[in-house]
């Protein structure tokens, strides 16, 4: 649904420059855009939103998804280690997922993204055997922003570990080119809400001369990259084996700068940092995935305190099991502090940086959205703070992040249309995308000879 909306009388977070909250304000919106900021606002609007113990913020960005992982979520055990999580359950259940089951996850994953305030993501490690052009089909039509992550590889292994991705997921280095030159051709830009990338595998599992290739290809084609790196202390020991750190890896392979996104970073150093600082790169913090595997904290006050821009991402379905940026708001918050033994070590407004403006800038899209002012697309997300894990409502901003869950957004607009008006997504037919998910979930664990694990 989309025409003139008014908000009106809200309490409102625009993210800006001067990180302005504007308390009893009104935002108009006309033609998909942010039109006129601040209080007392006379325009008539096809739709008003009524702002009382409303709070309005920038539609929340989500800077790494795993869309073939929603249907995964409870299917695989929560107290393995990575390696023995990858290779024993999430790569041969992924491993069997078709393109029928890969839709069901799809639209369960956005689902659950528009329903909890996220407008924009970037979805990493879309496999040939999903069906690629389905995929970026269905997020299209939900009406979000996506940057589409094409897989590649050409080492089926890792490091000293050969041949241990599931042979289902095994993909040739030309058709991964192949398809992403043919889904970039037809879908990169379109109408700024479709953005196809590169999504490589980790270091150990891509030679060297495709990365220098990917970088070449996305720098050509105005593209961009998500990948993880130094997610585990394990990856380290690769990058020392080889006598050079995350960093200077990817830096010396071509592949930093704006529009690389690099996944996790929690083994990242000061150098590391340093060089992402100075070449605009990344890095996608994913705290509640990496407490879950115990993978670490990531270093995210020091790389802030260095100049990097570090954006937010939940990861996927067996890993948070959440693809709420709310509730990643608010660990980020906590980890940092305990890691630190510091209370002050990041606030809610860093927080709320990180999962708006900083995640614009990772996508390549602030000019266009992760902000409330006037000329910026309309993506906001409007969220009930009467309820009783909410009240009172002395600061509404701390309340939601510390008190408040992705769940307690009511409404949803991206480019000036709702996708969530009222409480309802208007764009997915959750009934049926439940119904589908619990049959395919047992499909898959029948199809990779897998049980229950609880």
């Amino acid at each position: 649904m989309s025409g003139s909306i008014l908000i009106k009388g809200a309490y409102i977070v625009t993210a800006n420059d001067k990180n302005e909250i504007i308390k009893g304000g009104d935002v108009y919106i006309d033609d998909g855009q942010i039109v006129e900021v601040g209080k007392g606002i006379k325009e008539r609007a096809e739709h008003v939103i009524d702002g009382k113990d409303k709070l309005v913020m920038p539609g929340l960005i989500n800077t790494h998804v795993h869309l073939a992982q929603g249907i995964l979520r409870g299917l695989v055990p929560d107290n393995v280690a990575l390696i023995e999580w990858l290779k024993d359950w999430v790569w041969p259940l992924q491993g069997n997922i078709d393109e029928e089951i890969m839709e069901v996850s799809t639209k369960l994953t956005l689902l659950e993204m528009i329903n909890t305030g996220t407008s924009s993501f970037v979805a990493t490690s879309i496999n040939a055997r999903y069906g690629t052009e389905r995929v970026i089909e269905e997020v299209y039509k939900s009406g979000v922003r996506a940057a589409i992550g094409k897989q590649i590889m050409d080492i089926p292994g890792y490091a000293d570990k050969p041949q241990i991705l599931h042979k289902g997921l095994i993909e040739d280095p030309d058709l991964s080119l192949k398809i992403f030159n043919e889904m970039h051709s037809r879908w990169h830009g379109k109408d700024n809400r479709m953005w196809i990338w590169f999504s490589p595998r980790t270091p150990g599992a891509v030679s060297d001369e495709l990365y220098r290739k990917i970088g070449e290809i996305v720098r050509e084609k105005d593209s961009g990259v998500t990948m993880h790196l130094a997610e585990v202390r394990d990856d380290i020991r690769y990058f020392s084996g080889r006598g050079t750190t995350p960093g200077r890896f990817v830096r010396d392979l071509g592949m930093v700068g704006r529009k690389f996104v690099y996944v996790h970073g929690v083994w990242l150093n000061e150098e590391d940092m340093d060089i992402f600082a100075r070449t605009g790169t990344t890095v996608s913090h994913n705290p509640s995935s990496n407490s879950k595997l115990g993978s670490g904290i990531a270093p995210v006050r020091a790389m802030i305190a260095r100049g990097v821009n570090v954006a937010l991402g939940t990861d996927g379905g067996p890993s948070n099991d959440s693809y709420d940026m709310v509730r990643e708001m608010r660990l980020a918050l906590l980890l940092q502090k305990v890691n630190s033994l510091d209370p002050t070590a990041i606030d809610v407004l860093t927080a709320v940086r990180m999962a708006t403006r900083n995640g614009a800038f990772a996508m390549g899209i602030e000019d266009l959205v992760g902000q409330i002012k006037p000329g910026m697309r309309a993506d906001i997300a409007v969220f009930n703070m009467r309820a009783p894990h909410l009240m009172p409502s002395v600061n509404p901003l701390s309340n939601l992040i510390y008190s408040g869950q992705g769940s307690d957004c009511t409404d949803l607009i991206v480019d000036g249309r709702f996708l969530k008006m009222s409480g309802k997504v208007l764009t997915i037919n959750e009934e049926e995308v439940y119904e589908k998910a619990n049959k395919y979930a047992e499909e898959l664990l029948r199809r990779a000879e897998l049980k229950s694990w609880m």
